[in-house]
């Protein structure tokens, strides 16, 4: 996300898997997609070998027992571990198979690409959107499942939600339609790191300079509060804060009032590197999904640690739908 991705993540993209976890979606799904009209979304992703895309049944007679999962990654990140920086969902996906999981229960597709020296140009524009919205609606069809769960990290929390909420976009590569909300069909969503209320590393020059960071569909945390100007991460703030226009699309989503799933968590963490700020913008948490039924707070993760080190809390929440002690 932003500068500060940048920073962080300028280092390898080395290929490396690691944990034995392997795509790409299995070969009955491919099937029942290329049959269904899904051929051309390239949920495969074979551009990333085996590591691009995850789930499927083994046979077509096969059934899903537990609630399947969709796991979104964030921005330059991929399904499954592809390198050093791109980590994937592969620790995730190997703790629930050793909890009874199968193939068939636990699914990812890769978005965008993990060249990190493009993590300023993204945005929720139409192509993820509809792509992803897609992916969702391909699981619950193909899966035969009542309801699906998600579990999403970054910029794939903001992409999770407004996929679920449907509705309109107006977005840098077009408007959309994303149709009606399939709230009704989502179990448990649980955001990892999410940026629902913007990065104070976009406030002020940033929302003109880079594209993750615009005022329409990016990560624009808003300038000012109040009297409070160019202060984001300031906490406590020097002045009461009364009002602050951020983002419009995540204002649209922090404000429409369709809660995502039946069960919604957040969680963070006060040492995120990309976030920073104690994940604060304008005095609250950014992390803190709106009518999120609890929350998870880490003290000293990373902003990629809360996604790799948190498998055994991420199944709790979307299994047991409880926040882990």
């Amino acid at each position: 996300m932003v500068r500060t991705t940048l920073l962080i993540f300028a280092l390898s993209v080395v290929a490396v898997h690691s944990n034995g976890i392997a795509g790409p979606l299995s070969q009955d799904f491919q099937t029942w997609l290329k049959s269904n009209g899904y051929d051309t979304d390239n949920f495969v992703r074979s551009d990333y070998g085996t590591q691009g895309s995850y789930g499927g049944f083994d046979a077509s007679s096969n059934k899903a027992v537990n609630t399947p999962v969709v796991f979104i990654h964030g921005n330059s990140d991929a399904a499954l571990k592809y390198s050093s920086t791109a980590t994937g969902w592969s620790n995730s996906v190997e703790y629930f198979l050793s909890k009874g999981y199968t193939n068939a229960e636990l699914y990812a597709t890769s978005w965008q690409d993990t060249n990190v020296l493009k993590a300023s140009t993204r945005t929720h524009n139409c192509f993820d959107l509809t792509r992803l919205r897609r992916f969702l609606e391909a699981v619950l069809s193909y899966t035969k499942a009542p309801k699906i769960s998600l579990i999403t990290h970054s910029m794939g929390v903001t992409l999770g939600r407004k996929i679920i909420k449907g509705g309109t976009v107006k977005a840098s590569d077009g408007n959309c339609d994303l149709g009606p909300t399939i709230n009704d069909k989502i179990e448990v969503f649980l955001g990892l790191a999410g940026a629902n209320y913007g990065l104070c590393n976009c406030e002020g020059g940033s929302a003109t300079l880079e594209k993750t960071c615009n005022r329409e569909n990016g990560l624009w945390p808003g300038d000012s509060c109040g009297f409070n100007y160019l202060t984001c991460g300031l906490n406590p703030l020097l002045y009461p804060c009364s009002s602050v226009t951020y983002s419009s699309f995540l204002t649209t989503m922090n404000t429409d009032n369709i809660k995502e799933a039946d069960h919604v968590f957040s969680a963070w963490s006060h040492s995120d590197n990309v976030i920073e700020y104690n994940d604060m913008t304008w005095g609250k948490p950014t992390s803190l999904i709106p009518n999120s039924d609890g929350k998870k707070v880490y003290l000293t993760y990373t902003h990629m640690e809360t996604k790799e080190l948190t498998a055994e809390d991420q199944f709790t929440m979307v299994k047991n739908k409880i926040v882990p002690q």
